[in-house]
């Protein structure tokens, strides 16, 4: 859970999927869809999906490899995470080369390189190898990754209290914040979208997710082309998708929510859905194209309480929240917690 995601945010959900998953036993039997909805908000999930498969092969294996070689086999398992395992849990001397260690490294030498380039990344490893104490690696290993992560900070580094300050060329040319040298980021992209929030009884309208997070579930999405009103998307594109045109809609808020390179600004609607037959609600001469069938619905219904147990990212946490927040400001009653059967589909 650490690689690429902040300590903060990983503690309370680590305790919480490890109450969940226990054991490697318990997390090799456990349905992909359950690991997902417990690895849901902390992105890049097919590390979730590649922790599971790493637990069934241990299971199948009935031992835990206890070598560098053997860490590496397992799915998701890189030359970092070995690394650190190895000598922090069996004394294998491997030195671990994280972001940290990366920057500490970089500024000891006032490296050119970019640590990221193929060039940077063989250079650094040999660097952290010849820095490692043999007789305590895991020891030497978490060092200098906390050195890194409390010390030599991204800014404003806390030179007078390193312990390397007197040995620190990028310190002594009094420009440490201009290492390591940074690659040109990707240009990001700001995309614009339409949600609808809607329920049928106590059950939320939810797609599987084609654009965001693949296979995850969601609210129905739609891009928002320019010029064009949000509202009005959502009103033409609903029915495509949930089967039933849109009715009443009420502006809930906007989200931003960022993946990669990709910006996405979503304004959320809440919307009611209409059910009455088209020969009510059209006159009879577009009566026929309404008639007409429609493609297999993808939709999902699920009470909030259900989704737990489901794959679903971060923007639907978001959109939950704000759902929740909207309900609380104007003192209503949360649709799941009205008194309501569910309805047919």
């Amino acid at each position: 859970m650490l690689q690429q995601t902040t300590a903060a945010a990983v503690v309370p959900r680590w305790e919480t999927f490890l109450r969940r998953f226990p054991t490697a036993q318990a997390l090799a039997r456990a349905p992909e869809r359950e690991v997902l909805a417990a690895w849901a908000g902390l992105g890049y999930y097919a590390r979730a999906r590649r922790l599971r498969q790493a637990a069934r092969e241990i299971v199948s294996a009935r031992a835990f490899p206890r070598t560098l070689e053997g860490l590496k086999a397992l799915p998701g398992v890189g030359p970092y995470t070995a690394a650190a395992v190895a000598s922090i849990c069996f004394a294998v001397p491997a030195a671990v080369v994280d972001g940290n260690v990366a920057r500490v490294l970089a500024r000891l030498e006032a490296l050119r390189l970019d640590p990221r380039s193929p060039a940077g990344s063989r250079y650094l490893q040999w660097a952290a190898q010849a820095l490692l104490d043999p007789a305590e690696p895991g020891e030497s290993n978490q060092a200098l990754m906390e050195l890194g992560a409390t010390v030599c900070t991204p800014r404003a580094p806390r030179c007078p209290a390193c312990p390397l300050a007197r040995s620190c060329e990028a310190k002594r040319r009094g420009t440490p914040e201009r290492f390591p040298v940074r690659r040109r980021s990707k240009p990001t992209r700001t995309l614009h979208l339409v949600a609808g929030v809607a329920w049928r009884g106590s059950r939320l309208v939810l797609v599987k997710d084609r654009d965001i997070v693949p296979g995850h579930l969601i609210v129905p999405l739609f891009s928002v082309p320019a010029g064009r009103r949000p509202a009005n998307v959502l009103r033409k594109e609903w029915e495509n998708v949930a089967g039933r045109p849109a009715g009443a809609l009420e502006p809930l808020g906007k989200l931003r929510h960022s993946v990669l390179d990709r910006r996405y600004l979503v304004e959320v609607f809440t919307l009611e859905e209409e059910t009455a037959s088209p020969s009510l609600r059209f006159p009879q001469e577009t009566r026929r194209r309404a008639e007409r069938p429609r493609s297999k619905s993808r939709i999902r219904l699920l009470r909030e309480s259900e989704l737990s147990r489901h794959a679903h990212g971060g923007l639907t946490v978001k959109l939950l929240r704000l759902l929740a927040g909207r309900a609380l400001v104007h003192g209503r009653a949360h649709p799941t917690q009205r008194e309501q059967g569910p309805r047919r589909c």
